[in-house]
């Protein structure tokens, strides 16, 4: 299996590049992809616009974060490329505390444009941590995770995703993020993680997406068992 086919939540982009490359059998699930790809994008740029807003109207109380805010909004607005990404990682050092959130988001999304997937993970993993188990914390993880993924760290995205699921209340699982897991799971040879939660995917879906769905969990449970 093509391990660029399970970096998903990143760039619809990605996506072009390899739907013809990959066989009938998974251009269901490549039209599911396209179909929420820019759903997950937005969810996590919304996150990111919400912690930024949010943190430089709580900084305003006080006169160094004022001065890292105005200091991120201008790296931000003209900085560019790995310029920005190595302003943007000083600045988070010398930030306080409740600054560092947002100045580690705006990093791993520079890094991520910069192509830099690494750092953007190590950004998103410090964010996570300053965001604790809250959902800024839980959104930086996912944001992590697909960093991760670009970056050809399936098992590591794997192990995020499923950190962030379990903070996630039962109702806010969506079976994007954890399809987005069974792929990541597929990517990293855990066939047997990515059959169960295929299974559990398809006992809650519509008869048409369930079909697909056991269908999916039984080839990789064949793949696992050494069958073709």
């Amino acid at each position: 299996m093509n391990p660029q086919k399970n970096q998903v939540a990143d760039a619809p982009s990605l996506l072009d590049e390899i739907r013809t490359e990959t066989s009938a059998e998974s251009a269901p699930l490549l039209r599911f992809i396209v179909r929420h790809a820019g759903v997950t994008a937005g969810l996590v740029v919304c996150f990111l616009l919400l912690v930024v807003g949010m943190g430089i109207w709580q900084w305003r109380s006080g006169a160094k974060s004022a001065e890292v805010a105005d200091e991120l909004a201008r790296i931000a607005m003209t900085g560019q490329g790995e310029g920005r990404v190595a302003a943007l990682a000083a600045l988070a050092l010398s930030a306080p505390d409740k600054s560092k959130l947002a100045v580690y988001m705006t990093l791993g999304r520079s890094a991520v444009e910069s192509g830099d997937y690494a750092a953007a993970a190590a950004a998103y993993a410090d964010a996570a941590r300053q965001g604790g188990d809250g959902p800024f914390g839980t959104a930086a993880m996912i944001a992590q995770a697909c960093a991760l993924l670009r970056g050809g760290k399936s098992a590591d995205a794997v192990i995020v995703l499923r950190e962030a699921e379990k903070r996630l209340p039962e109702e806010a699982r969506t079976p994007q993020l954890r399809q987005m897991l069974a792929e990541a799971a597929v990517s990293a040879g855990q066939e047997d993680l990515a059959a169960v939660i295929y299974e559990n995917l398809a006992s809650a879906a519509s008869r048409r997406e369930g079909d697909y769905f056991r269908a999916r969990a039984a080839a990789l449970a064949r793949k696992e068992a050494g069958g073709s």
